[in-house]
């Protein structure tokens, strides 16, 4: 299924929350494609109810809305704040093709777009200040009346033209990885005798093995035992563990001598 995008412009807006039925048609087209919509009108007018624009938007949250934004729609974008599925496109002319003397920052938490006299001549100049304006943002570009033909139809060899400026802009720009997360800073416990964790795996729960052991036969007379005892004591001895196993206060501690050789 191709993806289509909608523009609805000047009067066509209040008449899409009116229910007008060609304009609610074409939207609800282009919503059952997946599509974008694109909301241009000037505030200034009055002619777009921002509130009842905002509970539009709320109720079809499968939508997302495309709002321009410019000095004098920042009431739009501040009214609009809280709506999850709505995007803002920098457009300063409001869709005359005039670029800004400046490209404004990307808006926080959510997606931006730059519009504003971008085709194959002006997108060398103005794409390496647009991606310093966004920053880390994700953000896309517009373009329209400089993407079509004498005849006012659309110029695919003009488009090709604008893919691969961005594109060799891309092979030219390195990609940063994102930033890791911070690992948490644990203070480290000594829970390896008590048996809670573990260090070194298999060689650290063999030597847990050694330490229990010579710990539960001190007091045995057995002369096997104590010659297992000693077998593990020598162990640790050689291993340069051979610290008595922790208990509580009240218990006896295990005291390892290191065997005379003579």
């Amino acid at each position: 299924m191709v993806k289509v995008a909608l523009h609805v412009c000047g009067n066509g807006v209040p008449q899409l929350l009116d229910g007008e039925p060609v304009v609610s048609g074409l939207f609800e087209q282009v919503r059952t494609r997946g599509g974008r919509v694109q909301l241009n009108f000037d505030a200034t007018e009055g002619e777009v109810d921002v509130a009842r624009l905002q509970a539009f938007m709320l109720s079809r949250p499968d939508v997302t809305f495309i709002t321009q934004h410019s000095d004098t729609n920042a009431p739009v974008a501040a009214a609009l704040a809280d709506v999850p599925n709505r995007a803002v496109l920098f457009d300063a002319s409001l869709g005359r093709g005039h670029a800004p003397d400046v490209w404004p920052a990307a808006l926080p938490s959510v997606q931006c777009g730059y519009a504003g006299s971008l085709g194959p001549e002006e997108l060398p100049r103005a794409l390496p200040r647009i991606y310093e304006a966004a920053g880390n943002a994700d953000f896309w570009i517009a373009m329209e009346g400089r993407l079509r033909d004498a005849h006012d139809r659309f110029d695919t060899h003009a488009a090709r033209i604008c893919l691969d400026i961005v594109g060799d802009d891309l092979t030219q720009r390195p990609v940063m990885p994102p930033p890791r997360p911070r690992r948490r800073q644990c203070e480290l416990i000594d829970l390896v005798d008590s048996g809670l964790t573990r260090e070194d795996g298999a060689e650290r729960d063999f030597e847990m093995m050694l330490r229990r052991l010579v710990h539960a036969t001190r007091d045995s007379l057995d002369p096997h035992v104590a010659t297992v005892r000693r077998r593990a004591e020598n162990l640790l001895l050689r291993k340069g563990t051979a610290n008595p196993l922790r208990s509580d206060a009240t218990a006896p501690q295990v005291a390892i001598k290191r065997p005379n050789p003579h």
